[in-house]
């Protein structure tokens, strides 16, 4: 039998990860079904958490090109993808208080505009902000949580509970 007969099984077929498969949930997913189904969830995420829709957008895109390259390895995609968007977020959010040490330069005022309860949000703790977008913007459940952050759920619990009670407290009157 020459190499040409050998019947091209799925073990012995390189597949680009265009045509890979990956489980999600119980079903076949393939990445484009992924990037359509979870690329604005994902984006409204980032923008939570890091405040300018160019960079939650850079964020996202650099995501899904790190699930992409991994896409035929996966065994959870969508909740890989969700690591490396709060992973990105944590990068920028990092660079940003780095430039925040800096002293400012006179006469570069930015426009205000405020929504207290965005800005309450963005004052909190960086693992706190990321409870409540995963709680109330993706509406995971703790145990989504807790597989997306890598901690335990009573951890999830627990600082959703204290960050609420910041929220609560920030915003009374």
């Amino acid at each position: 039998m020459s190499t040409a007969e050998i019947p091209l099984t799925p073990l012995t077929r390189a597949r680009s990860p265009r045509e890979t498969t990956a489980s999600s949930g119980g079903a076949a997913m393939t990445f484009e079904e992924l990037y359509q189904t979870q690329y604005r969830p994902m984006l409204r995420v980032a923008h939570a958490l890091v405040d300018t829709p160019e960079r939650a957008e850079e964020v996202v895109q650099d995501s899904f090109a790190a699930v992409y390259e991994r896409f035929g390895r996966l065994d959870h995609p969508a909740a890989y993808l969700r690591t490396t968007v709060l992973n990105g977020c944590r990068r920028v959010l990092r660079r940003r208080m780095l430039l925040r040490r800096q002293p400012i330069p006179p006469g570069e005022d930015g426009a205000l505009g405020f929504n207290h309860v965005v800005d309450a949000i963005r004052r909190l703790p960086h693992k706190q902000r990321s409870l409540i977008v995963l709680r109330y913007d993706l509406q995971l459940t703790d145990a989504e949580i807790a597989e997306t952050l890598g901690i335990p759920i009573g951890t999830v619990k627990s600082g959703l509970h204290r960050a609420i009670a910041a929220l609560r407290e920030e915003l009374a009157p």
